[in-house]
């Protein structure tokens, strides 16, 4: 049954297509590994911050009026 079957020869050229979308993708992988790398914009890290506090407020004065609430 073997016999009959053809014998495979590696393709040079599928190989070299192979190889070099490994490249490809890998030097995507390392740019994407890289852009992680950068120090944040300081302006987003302080509006973020604020945002933060913001929210950190409104609940403590949300929870301050439930104490009260709760106390009369």
């Amino acid at each position: 049954m073997n016999e009959h079957l053809p014998l495979l020869a590696p393709d040079s050229s599928r190989g070299e297509r192979t190889r070099t979308r490994c490249h490809d993708r890998l030097a995507a992988r390392r740019q994407r590994l890289e852009a992680r790398k950068r120090r944040p914009n300081p302006a987003g890290v302080a509006v973020e911050r604020l945002l933060l506090a913001g929210v950190c407020l409104v609940y403590l004065i949300s929870m301050a009026g439930n104490v009260i609430g709760i106390v009369r």
